[in-house]
């Protein structure tokens, strides 16, 4: 852990001096803030680390730190360098944004490491779990944030799409590209999807959702088929037992009573489900859309969609399994808060 924020009071010390870092889609401003013009010194390839330049391999594309130093910061804040989303904090983080923050599974800071997604350079691999995803097959390697190992860019998983193992190179070109919407989920152009998420459409925060609010936030894209471009396929493809569509029903189930809890079917209209009308940030619910452009702070029963993430954060959380509330709490009315949500009776 000490090597860890090291590393990173060294990567913010570089960051603070640029007068921007922004590296959301269509960055603009001089290359430098983002690049180094060469990697060398005294003819020697470098590379940045917690000893400062030293000789090494430089980063790809010459940039001046990884995916993880650039959305990193030992500040409590969540956008920084201009409009860059931080997601992990060294201090307990101020507004954490719609994925969550790393901070929940750094050593120092989870009471284990299961509350989160353990990426390599943040956390170790799950001591029980190795590179098996709960309800899914060994990933070969620790997850990574992109390419063949992780979540964002090209990772091989949608059909049509070649895996990319390098990072970097999983991405290539998306920070500059045009992330406009309505988001298509391109499988050739990064930029063209919800988050850099191959294949995946939704309307994307401004914010990232920062401030918490129901009248702004992420629209994801669900769906009650087989869809492949919804927020949930994306997480079944390494976690498809919990998913009807990839793991089949048989490890789900159809109807009540459930094997799994269910994602990719659509809120009841009837019953106790069809109280939930307004949007919760608590436990927020897919629409079936590609982009949504109505009242967000309606929800339609009979229409709108429960998705992985009207449960779980995409990074991590404060609370056990990337959960959005406390469901161990030994408080009933916080351990219910986010299932009362839907399950509207049960209060």
């Amino acid at each position: 852990m000490i090597k860890i924020v090291t590393k990173l009071v060294s990567l913010f010390a570089i960051c603070s001096l640029l007068y921007v870092l922004p590296l959301e889609a269509k960055v603009t401003g001089a290359c430098s803030n983002c690049h180094t013009m060469h990697s060398s010194q005294s003819s020697a390839p470098q590379e940045w680390t917690e000893k400062g330049w030293i000789p090494g391999t430089a980063n790809p594309a010459l940039l001046v730190a990884t995916c993880i130093g650039c959305h990193s910061s030992t500040t409590a804040g969540t956008i920084l360098y201009g409009n860059t989303p931080i997601v992990l904090n060294t201090l307990t983080p101020t507004a954490p944004l719609a994925g969550g923050n790393f901070y929940f599974i750094t050593p120092d800071n989870a009471t284990g490491h299961a509350n989160g997604h353990n990426i390599a350079g943040i956390d170790v691999a799950d001591v029980t779990l190795g590179f098996i995803p709960p309800g899914g097959t060994s990933l070969g390697s620790q997850l990574r944030c992109s390419g063949t190992y992780g979540c964002h860019g090209h990772n091989g998983r949608q059909s049509g799409d070649s895996a990319v193992e390098d990072e970097t190179q999983a991405i290539k070109g998306a920070h500059h590209g045009d992330d406009t919407p309505p988001l298509e989920g391109s499988l050739t152009d990064v930029a063209r999807n919800y988050r850099f998420l191959l294949g995946i459409k939704g309307t994307e925060d401004d914010d990232w959702e920062q401030d918490n609010t129901n009248t702004s936030h992420n629209e994801y894209k669900g769906s009650t088929s087989s869809a492949t471009d919804t927020i949930s396929y994306l997480c079944a493809e390494c976690h498809g037992k919990f998913h009807t569509w990839v793991g089949g029903p048989s490890e789900v189930g159809t109807a009540s009573p459930w094997l799994r809890h269910p994602t990719d079917i659509a809120l009841k209209l009837t019953g106790e489900y069809s109280a939930y009308t307004i949007y919760d940030m608590t436990a927020p619910v897919a629409r079936p859309e590609d982009n949504y452009t109505g009242d967000p702070t309606n929800v339609r029963p009979g229409t709108d969609i429960l998705m992985c993430l009207s449960c779980h954060r995409a990074h991590a959380s404060p609370f056990f399994k990337m959960v959005r509330w406390d469901y161990k709490s030994s408080n009933l009315s916080e351990a219910l808060s986010g299932c009362n949500v839907c399950h509207t009776s049960k209060n």
